[in-house]
């Protein structure tokens, strides 16, 4: 999924394959209870692009509902204007969102080990800590990993490395398709560069935190008053646990346990990256007594959190 955090005004995304499903947004979700309340049993690419015309388009949060026109055009180009039955397209929904991760806006930061399978048209490596190796890896796992992150470029790769000298890039031979830059002098950088964007994936969140409340609990009225981009409250608890509140200060979600800030950083800014449906059927049984019994389906939040060094209180 995508995670809009920008620096210059450039779009980024933070590659997160364990992040939370395309299917469960609210925006799908309502796309998928509109098409399932129609009398008719078939639907066009057409009647759904004009529906999704009366969304938000070129406003903050807006962005989930361009991915859907994004794959509504798609859905177009592969069956034209053809009236098909309901649940095809639910399935090819399903399917296209599961591909998600293999499209991408911007600049997309991920790591070599996520990046195994996927190919793009220009790759930059950056350097690091690249012969470090795991306990139960041999001595040539960081060689084969650098060469899995060359081999994702189709066009262009950009090797990066410090004055100290790169091992694997260093031992590349010479060819005339390597171009061998002299070093750069790089400016100070940016103080922004410190700060750590995080958007939590699941096991960071309390997911049926809404879903233990009434329907007439003011949760879930202040979570329904949130849109993607708004921002949020990150604040810890006498208990010990985190929270996340509205800027009226309402708790409108609760952190899991796994949850911890960067160490030697605070959080300084907080906002909704996407909100999320689900489903009673959707909890483990075990766990199903702690719910409200009014609750079949409820909202929760899934935030991007941004942390900055400590030191700059």
């Amino acid at each position: 999924m995508r995670s809009y955090c920008e620096l210059k005004g450039i779009p980024v995304q933070q590659a997160d394959e364990s992040s939370n499903g395309f299917w469960s947004l609210r925006e799908t979700q309502a796309l998928i209870a509109w098409l399932r309340q129609r009398s008719s049993a078939l639907i066009d690419a057409k009647t759904i692009r004009q529906w999704l015309e009366t969304k938000p388009d070129g406003q903050p949060g807006a962005h989930w509902w361009s991915y859907l026109r994004e794959a509504i055009a798609e859905y177009s180009l592969e069956v034209g204007e053809a009236e098909l039955p309901l649940d095809h397209f639910l399935e090819w929904l399903a399917e296209w969102g599961r591909e998600a991760r293999r499209r991408q806006t911007g600049l997309l930061l991920l790591t070599a080990h996520k990046a195994k399978g996927l190919e793009f048209d220009h790759v930059a490596i950056l350097d690091g800590d690249w012969m470090r190796t795991a306990a139960d890896e041999d001595a040539d796992a960081p060689r084969r990993l650098y060469y899995v992150a060359m081999t994702r470029a189709r066009k262009t790769l950009v090797l990066a490395r410090f004055d100290r000298g790169h091992v694997l890039a260093d031992a590349l031979p010479d060819s005339p398709a390597l171009l061998r830059r002299p070093p750069t002098a790089l400016p100070p950088p940016m103080p922004e560069l410190a700060n750590q964007y995080k958007r939590l994936g699941w096991g960071e969140i309390n997911l049926d935190y809404s879903g233990t409340r009434s329907l007439a609990d003011a949760i879930h009225r202040n979570i329904a008053a949130l849109a993607v981009d708004d921002d949020l409250m990150l604040r810890q608890e006498k208990s010990g646990a985190w929270v996340l509140s509205n800027t009226q200060g309402a708790i409108v979600g609760k952190l899991s346990r796994a949850f911890a800030p960067p160490e030697g950083m605070h959080c300084i800014k907080a906002r909704v990256a996407a909100i999320h449906v689900r489903r009673h059927k959707d909890v483990a049984e075990e766990h199903q007594a702690r719910l409200s019994d009014q609750c079949e389906s409820w909202e929760l939040i899934v935030p991007e959190l941004v942390f900055a060094p400590a030191s700059t209180k």
